[in-house]
């Protein structure tokens, strides 16, 4: 049995068919028409999921989650004597006389501390809890002639808010839109979302077939990776991708408007293309579980007024030569992560010893956010590494790309000087008493065109290579536009290859148990990671100095056994970053009947800290998830 099959069959819910009947001159219609039926179907399933934490380590992109929570770090302004400082409140302290900080704190409140220290004043939270909501899902079909049908998916998912951080939780609503839904077929607020994530109008006709309307376009099957997938980007608000990576990300895919058709040339050949409205990569909020951009930053979505009038086209072609499957690719796409760069912040509040200096800061990129801005070099220092950003070359960025105001403020590029970073940020970080940073993330253009084949082998019956399929996908993105590790306005331009290679088998190791499919994995990228992130970023440092990576590779394996009577499956998807980074996802499934579904996986995120692998961005995320499923 394929492996597409396979899964359909894992997936199917019981249907209750409701077949209506109208009739001329019947009561429904109360008009004289022919006599015509519309087969109509109805199946869906209710939920509930949690997530448990397996570590007591908080998302540090959040406020209550930031390392440097409740700590005085000193800082090294430049031009401060911190010697002759500490040496006059140590002389004033012996004479009973008010040091330093308590002769200044009338007049700037805590911002301004003599001896110059940066005090996080945030109050670490601790969650039990990454993650609660219950879920409907209602899929509609319906076959309206021997060409015509339609099909319509209504998704409504709630979260009950386990999750506490310094902020309200916003779990759901966006930038994109007025309403805060996602897409236009979405509905948000805080706490709940309603969307259709599928809505189309299909036409079939002998080799010919069409669909109009809401979909997804799903043209990856990789575990974990995402080589030949790029129609859509990904909604990543409701479990980031912490779900089992079996699921191939079923339920991420971002849908977008749009027209897909395909034409069966010959039994062997076909062509398929689509044209489709742009819809972006749905990061998820600020204070939420498995938030991924520093809350210290604000991010400006440029897609409202910017980009929501942009169309994605391609195509492709699939045939089959005896056991060798070839498939082609072409998109034109504008890029669904986006790429970040600086933005002005906007806001004109005053760095307090320097009055009037709000007009001219709102020229920057930074904003004055003494509560929750950042507070020290060190601590820039160590967020940009975790996010793969070059913390020396973001400031001369910041400083050169908003002249004149960041000159008006005496701010310099530092060349690549550590030591003049530090003391720079250290500077402007004791005299504003904490600054927030400002940026924005727009959606270029580019050409994605790939290529893949298939082999099946037919091997000796019973032995491990029958049926043993291998695939290869490799794609080409010429001047692929990045975030580039300095956030300057220009970006990073690189031309980027992508390679995985798979190896898939149903294989059966007792006659006493159904065939386990197991699964192998590799992939190699040229110019970014797993997550899409430029690898000139990696490797940051406590001093802001990074070296950056040639390239990205890594392993997987996955594959899951049924017990003898179907009632339960074991899974796993296991990834291997070769830089020293794990991705561990145990799991089993237990279906008493065709009504009642339970899953259990566990992730655990090992490997080492040191900002050279991938998945070490999401080591707070060690969770236990439980998804209890009714299906009708």
């Amino acid at each position: 049995m394929s492996k597409g099959k396979v899964r359909k069959a894992a997936g199917r819910r019981s249907e209750t068919r409701l077949v209506v009947g109208m009739l001329g001159g019947g009561a429904l219609c109360g008009l004289v028409m022919p006599a015509f039926g519309i087969d109509f179907t109805v199946s869906g399933f209710i939920q509930h999921q949690m997530a448990i934490k397996l570590s007591d380590k908080e998302n540090p992109n959040n406020q209550s989650g930031d390392p440097f929570n409740g700590k005085e770090v000193p800082l090294k302004p430049l031009g401060i004597d911190l010697g002759a400082l500490a040496a006059v409140n140590r002389v004033l302290s012996a004479a009973s006389l008010p040091v330093l900080n308590d002769l200044t704190s009338p007049l700037f409140g805590s911002a301004v501390t003599l001896p110059p220290t940066g005090y996080r004043d945030v109050r670490t939270t601790s969650n039990d809890l990454n993650l609660m909501i219950s879920r409907l899902e209602v899929n509609m079909n319906a076959a309206i002639d021997a060409n015509w049908s339609a099909s319509a998916t209504l998704r409504a998912v709630y979260d009950w808010n386990p999750y506490k951080d310094v902020s309200d939780v916003n779990f759901f609503q966006t930038q994109m839109r007025e309403g805060g839904g996602g897409t236009p077929f979405e509905y948000a607020q805080k706490n709940f979302m309603v969307d259709f994530p599928n809505a189309t109008i299909n036409y079939v006709n002998g080799p010919f077939f069409a669909r109009l309307g809401n979909q997804q376009i799903a043209w990856g099957e990789a575990v974990f990776f995402r080589v030949l997938d790029v129609p859509n980007g990904l909604d990543l608000r409701r479990h980031l991708i912490m779900d089992p990576g079996l699921e191939e990300y079923s339920d991420k895919r971002v849908p977008g408007f749009g027209l897909r058709a395909s034409y069966q040339i010959s039994p062997d050949w076909e062509v398929e293309g689509f044209i489709q409205k742009f819809e972006p990569t749905i990061y998820p909020n600020p204070s939420s579980p498995y938030n991924i951009i520093p809350d210290q930053f604000t991010l400006h979505d440029r897609y409202d007024g910017y980009a929501d009038n942009l169309w994605n086209v391609g195509g492709r072609v699939r045939g089959q030569l005896g056991p060798l499957g070839l498939q082609f690719i072409a998109v034109s796409r504008h890029n669904p992560d986006g790429a970040i760069r600086w933005t002005k912040s906007g806001q004109s509040a005053d760095i307090p010893l320097l009055p009037g200096s709000g007009k001219t800061l709102a020229e920057t990129p930074f904003e004055v956010d003494q509560a929750r801005g950042v507070k020290s070099q060190e601590e820039w220092f160590d967020y940009a590494g975790s996010v793969r950003l070059d913390g020396v070359q973001a400031l001369n960025s910041a400083v050169d790309d908003f002249q004149p105001a960041t000159g008006a403020l005496t701010a310099y590029n530092v060349g690549n000087s550590p030591s003049l970073a530090a003391g720079e940020l250290d500077t402007f970080f004791w005299l504003s008493g904490g600054l927030r940073g400002h940026i924005e993330r727009v959606f270029p253009y580019e050409n994605v065109f790939g290529a893949s084949a298939n082999y099946v082998f037919e091997g000796e019956p019973g032995s491990f290579f029958e049926q043993l399929i291998t695939r290869v996908e490799m794609t080409y993105t010429p001047d692929k536009v990045f975030t580039a590790p300095s956030l300057t306005k220009t970006f990073q331009i690189k031309d980027e290859w992508a390679f995985a290679a798979v190896v898939e088998k149903w294989y059966r190791w007792s006659e006493d148990f159904p065939a386990a499919y197991l699964v192998a994995q590799y992939i190699y990228k040229s110019a970014s990671d797993l997550f899409g992130r430029s690898l000139d970023g990696y490797g940051g440092d406590a001093t802001g100095l990074h070296g950056g990576i040639e390239n990205y590779q890594a392993v997987a394996f996955a594959g899951f056994q049924p017990s003898p009577s179907l009632e339960w499956r074991f899974e796993w998807a296991v990834l291997y970053d070769v830089r020293g980074g794990w991705y561990i996802q145990p799991g089993v499934r237990w279906k008493p009947d065709d009504k009642w579904q339970v899953d259990i996986h566990a992730t655990v995120i090992a490997g080492r800290d040191d900002n050279r692998n991938a998945v070490s961005t999401l080591d707070f995320a060690d969770e236990l998830a439980l998804r209890v499923t009714y299906q009708f």
